[in-house]
């Protein structure tokens, strides 16, 4: 059995368009083609460009492994597996739409509320005028972010106003800095808390993570030089973790995601808990991706967690009866909490 990982490579000079600060690290392709190498015959890494296409049919995979976040715009992380399904090639994680759907940050946030996931209120602007006209209307504070943004790129400690003074012109700028909507969301000062899933048709729990940084904001900054302290299993009030788990899976299931996938939240100071976004395509970095810690919690080593992802994925394909190796399946080994 042959897999592909296919990942993101980062601009020679190091400067790329902005989402270059979710790609991973050489170290992470190589440890992550050494953990997919446990499980198959042989395991190539793949990365995306402009040859994709052309790679892909030259190599032939039985899988492919995608950790691949695309370059621009708001269909980026969609791409890969559309090259995917159009090349009838079986891969691990969600498909095009679940990535496209949980990428746009406003549409996710309303099918929470339509899912009954409590997420802080919130408005989309396509431009500092709008912010303008609604400015009295929002209660604060608030926080401004990239719409289609990921790895909390955009999010400082400037992006939390107090007031309606200055709200139109950081829409402004983030606008011209992100070339797409800001969106402002009601501000939760708290605890920030995540919560891992795996599976398909019966869905994994992985425990209740924290993530505790120096400042109490998980900023981009903070992301990028990964100054924080993921804490799991995390102490939670009685009841909360199960609460956690049902929207978690409530939200992973309304977006269609497949195999894994992280939902986030934010704890305010009376311990209610608010949505934020989900993630169907976690880093899974053994040096400093998150996920991978939520499932060292559960029982997985890093090379067992990318082998149940594996798993997962072929054993989606051979019920689909795609035309997927399927000599993982019938492997799983049970951790954590089943639902």
């Amino acid at each position: 059995m042959r897999t592909a990982l296919i990942y993101d490579e980062k601009s020679a000079d190091g400067q790329g368009p902005w989402v270059e600060a979710e790609y991973e690290s050489p170290e992470t392709v190589r440890a992550l083609l050494e953990a997919i190498g446990a499980h198959c015959d042989e395991a190539v890494g793949v990365p995306f460009g402009p040859r994709l296409v052309e790679d892909l049919k030259a190599l032939k995979p039985d899988l492919a492994f995608n950790i691949a976040e695309g370059r621009e715009g708001p269909q980026r992380e969609s791409i890969v597996p559309a090259v995917l399904d159009y090349l009838g090639i079986p891969y691990t994680g969600s498909d095009g739409v679940a990535l496209g759907v949980s990428l746009n940050k406003a549409m996710t946030k309303r099918l929470a509320l339509k899912a009954g996931v409590p997420t802080p209120p919130f408005r989309l602007f396509g431009s500092g005028e709008q912010a303008r006209a609604m400015a009295a209307q929002l209660d604060y504070p608030v926080l401004a972010k990239p719409n289609y943004g990921g790895s909390s790129v955009g999010i400082e400690a400037a992006s939390v106003l107090h007031g309606p003074d200055g709200l139109a012109e950081l829409v402004d700028e983030m606008v011209a800095a992100y070339r797409q909507p800001c969106l402002v969301e009601g501000y939760v000062r708290g605890t920030d808390v995540t919560v891992g899933l795996l599976g398909n048709g019966r869905l994994q729990v992985l425990p209740v993570g924290q993530i505790r940084t120096a400042t109490g904001m998980y900023s981009g900054e903070a992301k990028r030089h990964h100054d924080r302290e993921v804490v799991c299993p995390c102490e939670l009030p009685a009841g909360l973790a199960e609460q956690l788990a049902e929207r978690s899976l409530r939200i992973y299931r309304a977006i269609g995601a497949r195999d894994f996938g992280r939902a986030d939240y934010m704890l305010d100071e009376a311990g209610r808990a608010w949505f934020l976004e989900v993630n169907p395509l976690p880093g899974l970095s053994p040096y400093y991706g998150v996920f991978p810690v939520l499932a060292e919690a559960a029982g997985y080593s890093h090379t067992a967690l990318i082998g149940e992802i594996m798993r997962l994925a072929t054993q989606r394909y051979h019920e689909s009866r795609s035309p997927a190796d399927v000599r993982l399946a019938g492997t799983a080994t049970e951790h954590g909490r089943d639902v």
